[in-house]
C-alpha cells in the first residue's frame, strides 16, 4: 500500500535556537478492514493496524547532512533512498536509465551517438540480466536493503510531481520508480569504475572490417577515449595514524579522495544508524545503499584508487579472410555475438527499433580504440574483467560498515573479496593500522608476467604503447599461456586470492597516494608481489613523495610538529597546507638560474622571463588563494612531461635510487656548457603560456583558480595539480558518464594547457578534493571535521549546493556530528517516514 504524507518540510530551514525541533510524521495509509464479529478485530471492536515493512527518521543537521535511523536495516536504506533522492535524484534516475540501456529510447541517439553506443555496449554486458539472476544470492540483509532504498526512493517520486523535480530533470519522462534490481545492476556496474567502465565505447565501436559501421549507435571516432582514471583524473591521499604517531595514543584516519565534483561519481554524505547493528557515518557511491569511506564506533577508514589492474586487454590474431575468426593455441577459434536491440528517439519524437551484432571472445568483448587500436583482418583487442563476477561488492561494504574490531573488519576483506578498484587504510581505536590492496586482480603465470615485463618495456611496441600511454595491460591472445590461473581460495576463478594480495601491519602509520602497495610505510617496504598489482623499485610521484615527507619529518615546521606526534588539528592542517614537492625540490635553484636574465629564446622570438623569476622569488611555496607566484611555477612544472618532472637527467642532478625512494631523485641539474638553459626554456614557455591564456603573472592563484558552480560567481579555490606535486589536488575532469538532462556541468572551456588545465581565463574547478575528513578515536568515542567540497546537494535550487564549496576556498573545516546526543542537540529538518 502506499502511505498517506504531509507536505515534505521545506529544504534548507533550521530552526534558530537549539532547543526548538521540528518534526514532520508521514504516517502510512490505512485500508480499513472489514471483517465479520468473529474476525480478528481487537477488545474494543476496532481493527489492529498493520506493523508498517519501514521505520525510518531523518535528521538533517547543518550543510543538510542526514543522520537516518531505521528500526532494521531493511528500514535504514528505505529513509537513505528517500534523503538521496531529495538530493540527487536525477543523476542516479539518469544512471539506471544508462545500466538498462535506454538513454537513446528516451534522449536520442546523443552526440557522435554516444548514448546509442552506450545502450548497445550496458545490454553486452549484461548487467541487468546479471542482477535479476542473481539478486536471490545477495543475503537477506542486502536484499532488504536494496528493497528499502528502492521504496524510499519511490516514495519521493510519489509525493513529487513531475514538474516539481530540480533541475535539469523537471518533467523528465525518463525519471520514474526503480526496484531493487535496477539497484544491484547498477552497483555492479559501479564496480567496473576501473575497467570496463572506461571501455564502454570501446565496445560500442568495435565493428568488423567487412561490415559496414551502422550510423546509429556506432560512437563516431573522436568520442571514443580510453582514459585510466587513477592515472588522470581519480587518486587520493589516505592515511591511518598508530599509537605511536598519535598525540592521544589513538587511532586517527585522513581521507581526502580526489574524486569528481559532477557526475555519477561524487560521494554522498549520510550516517546510518539501525539500534544495535549499525551506526555508520561517512559517504558513499550515489545510489549505493552502504558507506564507502568513513568510521564508526570501532574502525575507521578511507581509500585510495589502486595502481593496480582490474583487467588485461588480449590482442587477438585473426583467421586470413575470416575477420570474426582467430587464432588460440593453433587452432582457429569462432567469435561468439550477440544481436542486441534498442529503441532510439529520433528528433520528430517516433521510436526506432535498431539491432546491432557486438561480439566476443572467450576473454570477454571484442574493443576498438579508434587510431590506437583498430579491428583490421589481422588483428583486433578483447579483454577480461575482474569485476564483471564481482557479485559481492554490497556484502563487502556492509561488512566494513558493521565491523566491531580491525579483526572483524579484516575479515570481511577475506570473506567477500568484494573490494572494487581501492587501497584501503584502516585504524582503531587502540591505535593499530592496516593497509591491504585487496581489490580483483588477475592471477597470471610466472611465465605471463615475464613476458609481459619485457614487452612492456620495448620488445613489443603495441605493449609499450598502451602501458605508457593509458596504463593498460595488453597480452598475447593466441596463447594459453597467458590466461589467469585458478587458484584456491580466491573470489572467483582467476583472480589472485586474498592470503596473497598487499597486506600491511603497522602502530605507526600507513598510507597511499596512488603508487602502488610497495611504500605503504618507507620503513617497510612491501615486496615480492605480482606486478598486476602496481610496480615495484620505481619513482615515485611528486605527490607519494610528499605525503611520505609529511608522514616522516619530525621539525617544529613540520606536520607533526617537534614531537612527532599528529594531532587532529594538525592532520587537518598537513592535508590542507597546499605544499608542492616540486617547489620544495628546487625552487631556490630555480630562481638562482633565471636572476638577472632578461630575454630568453622561445618559438620565433624572446621571452622576458625577468618579472616571473622575481615572482618566483617571492612566492610563500603554497597554492593557497592568496599565493602570488603560484601560476607561474605550476607552468613552469607543466611544461616538462610528467614523466621528466617525476625523474628526468635534465631536471634532477641525482637520479633516483629505489633504496632511497622518497628523498631521490633530488638537486637541480647545472645547466649544460652550451645553448639555451632549458630550465630558463620551459620558464620563458610559462610565461608565454600564461599570456596566451590571458592571466596577469602576478595573479593569486585564487583569482586564477575557481569553481563556476554557481552561475555567475567564481568561487576562489586553493590546491594544485599532480604537476604541483601537492597534497590537495583541485583541476578539471572529464570523468563521468552523465548527460546534460541529468546534471548541471561546467561550461565549456578553451584550452591552453591540458597537462595544468589551463584554459583562457583561469583554472576552472570540477574535479579533485571531494570529502576531506580528520578524525580520530578518542578515550570513549570519536572526534572528527570534514569538509565534502562540492556540497550535499545536486539541486541549484538547494541552499546545500554550494555552502561547502565556499567553506572550502576559505579552509572552513566543519564538525561532524556522531552521538545521538550530537545530533539530537542540533537544529535539525526532521522527517519520520513509515511505510509498507
Amino acid at each position: 500500500m502506499h502511505p498517506k504524507f504531509h507536505p515534505p518540510l521545506r529544504r534548507g530551514v533550521f530552526p534558530r535556537t537549539r532547543n526548538t525541533r521540528w518534526q514532520f510524521s508521514l504516517l502510512a495509509g490505512l485500508s480499513l478492514l472489514f471483517t465479520s464479529a468473529c474476525g480478528d478485530d481487537g477488545d474494543d471492536g476496532t481493527v489492529p493496524e498493520p506493523t508498517p515493512t519501514y521505520e525510518a527518521t531523518i535528521r538533517r543537521t547543518a550543510h543538510g547532512v542526514p543522520h537516518i535511523t531505521g528500526k532494521d536495516m531493511g528500514s535504514v536504506a528505505y529513509g537513505n533512498g528517500y534523503a538521496f533522492a531529495q538530493d540527487h535524484v536525477c543523476i542516479l534516475a539518469d544512471q539506471l536509465l544508462k545500466v538498462r540501456g535506454e538513454r537513446a529510447r528516451y534522449l536520442g541517439q546523443g552526440p557522435g551517438s554516444t548514448y546509442a553506443g552506450s545502450d548497445f555496449a550496458y545490454r553486452a554486458l549484461g548487467l541487468h540480466d546479471r542482477a535479476k539472476a542473481r539478486f536471490g544470492q545477495q543475503s537477506a540483509t542486502i536484499q532488504a536493503m536494496l528493497k528499502g532504498y528502492a521504496a524510499g526512493f519511490n516514495r519521493y517520486l510519489e509525493e513529487t510531481p513531475k514538474d516539481q523535480l530540480p533541475a535539469p530533470c523537471t518533467n523528465a519522462a525518463w525519471v520514474k520508480p526503480i526496484s531493487e534490481v535496477d539497484l544491484l545492476a547498477y552497483a555492479f556496474s559501479a564496480a567496473l569504475t576501473g575497467s570496463s567502465y572506461q571501455l564502454i565505447l570501446a565496445i560500442a565501436a568495435a565493428t568488423p572490417p567487412n561490415v559496414t559501421a551502422e550510423a546509429i549507435g556506432t560512437p563516431a571516432r573522436d568520442h571514443v577515449k580510453i582514459t585510466r582514471p587513477e592515472t588522470h583524473q581519480v587518486g587520493s591521499n589516505g592515511w591511518a595514524i598508530g599509537r605511536d604517531r598519535s598525540a592521544s595514543g589513538h587511532g586517527m584516519v585522513v581521507a581526502n579522495p580526489h574524486f569528481p565534483w559532477e557526475g555519477e561519481l561524487k560521494l554522498w554524505e549520510s550516517h546510518l544508524t539501525v539500534p544495535g547493528e549499525l551506526d555508520i557515518y561517512g559517504v558513499g557511491l550515489l545510489g549505493v545503499p552502504a558507506v564507502l569511506i568513513g568510521f564508526n564506533n570501532d574502525v575507521a577508514w578511507t581509500h585510495t584508487f589502486s595502481s593496480g589492474q582490474r583487467m588485461t586487454l588480449y590482442g587477438l590474431r585473426l583467421v586470413p579472410g575470416k575477420p570474426t575468426s582467430y587464432v588460440y593455441d593453433g587452432e582457429e577459434r569462432e567469435m561468439t555475438w550477440k544481436d542486441i536491440n534498442i529503441l532510439v528517439r529520433l528528433d520528430n519524437g517516433l521510436l526506432l527499433n535498431v539491432t546491432r551484432r557486438i561480439y566476443f571472445s572467450h576473454y570477454g568483448p571484442i574493443i576498438s580504440i579508434p587510431g590506437t587500436a583498430e579491428w583490421t583482418e589481422q588483428s583486433v583487442l578483447t579483454y577480461r574483467d575482474a569485476n564483471l563476477e564481482n557479485d559481492t561488492l554490497l556484502a563487502q561494504f556492509v561488512g566494513m560498515n558493521q565491523a566491531k574490531s580491525l579483526d572483524e573488519f579484516k575479515a570481511v576483506y577475506a570473506r567477500e573479496q568484494g573490494i572494487p578498484w581501492v587501497n584501503t587504510m584502516a585504524a582503531d581505536r587502540a591505535g593499530n593500522t592496516w593497509y591491504t590492496d585487496a581489490t580483483p586482480t588477475p592471477n597470471l603465470s610466472p611465465v605471463a608476467l615475464a613476458t609481459w615485463n619485457a614487452a612492456r618495456q620495448g620488445a613489443d611496441p603495441a605493449t609499450t604503447l598502451l602501458w605508457n600511454q593509458m596504463g593498460l595491460v595488453l597480452l598475447d591472445g593466441s596463447t594459453s599461456s597467458n590466461e589467469w590461473q585458478d587458484e584456491e581460495g580466491a573470489r572467483s576463478p582467476g583472480l589472485v586470492p586474498f592470503s596473497k594480495v598487499p597486506k600491511l601491519d603497522r602502530t605507526d602509520f600507513v598510507f597511499n597516494a596512488n603508487d602502488s602497495y610497495w611504500l605503504a610505510n618507507p620503513a617497510a617496504p612491501l615486496t615480492g608481489y605480482s606486478p598486476m598489482h602496481g610496480l615495484e623499485g620505481v619513482v615515485q610521484t611528486p605527490r607519494t613523495r610528499l605525503n611520505a615527507v609529511m608522514l616522516t619529518e619530525v621539525a617544529e615546521n613540520g606536520a607533526s610538529g617537534a614531537d612527532g606526534k599528529f594531532t587532529r588539528a594538525e592532520l587537518q592542517d598537513a592535508i590542507l597546507n597546499n605544499r608542492g614537492m616540486i617547489a620544495e625540490l628546487f625552487l631556490d635553484d630555480v630562481v638562482a638560474r633565471c636572476t638577472g636574465q632578461t630575454e630568453v629564446p622561445h618559438g620565433s622570438g624572446t621571452v622576458d622571463i625577468s618579472q616571473a623569476c622575481a615572482l618566483l622569488a617571492q612566492w610563500d611555496r603554497r597554492y593557497d588563494v592568496d599565493s602570488v607566484g603560484a601560476i607561474v611555477w605550476r607552468e613552469f612544472a607543466g611544461a616538462f612531461p610528467f614523466a621528466e618532472l617525476q625523474a628526468s637527467p635534465v631536471l634532477y642532478a641525482q637520479p633516483f635510487d629505489p633504496a632511497n625512494p622518497i628523498a631521490t631523485p633530488h638537486t637541480l641539474a647545472p645547466a649544460p656548457a652550451e645553448g639555451v638553459d632549458p630550465v630558463l626554456a620551459k620558464l620563458a614557455q610559462a610565461v608565454d603560456t600564461l599570456t596566451r591564456a590571458g592571466l596577469s603573472l602576478d595573479l593569486p592563484l585564487g583569482e586564477a583558480q575557481f569553481s563556476p558552480r554557481v552561475s555567475g560567481e567564481r568561487i576562489p579555490i586553493h590546491g594544485a595539480t599532480n604537476y604541483d606535486g601537492a597534497a590537495n589536488i583541485v583541476g578539471f575532469g572529464t570523468l563521468k558518464s552523465t548527460t546534460p538532462a541529468a546534471e548541471v556541468g561546467t561550461a565549456t572551456r578553451e584550452v591552453i594547457n591540458a597537462r595544468t588545465g589551463l584554459s583562457r581565463g583561469g583554472y576552472v574547478v570540477n574535479n579533485g578534493s571531494s570529502f576531506i575528513m580528520a578524525m580520530e578515536f578518542t578515550d570513549t568515542g570519536v572526534a572528527a571535521n570534514a569538509l565534502l567540497t562540492y556540497s550535499e546537494s545536486s539541486d541549484p535550487a538547494s541552499e546545500y549546493y554550494a555552502d561547502q564549496t565556499r567553506l572550502f576556498s576559505q579552509k572552513q573545516w566543519r564538525p561532524i556530528l556522531f552521538t545521538a546526543e550530537e545530533v539530537a542537540a542540533a537544529p535539525a529538518e526532521q522527517l519520520t517516514l513509515t511505510g509498507d
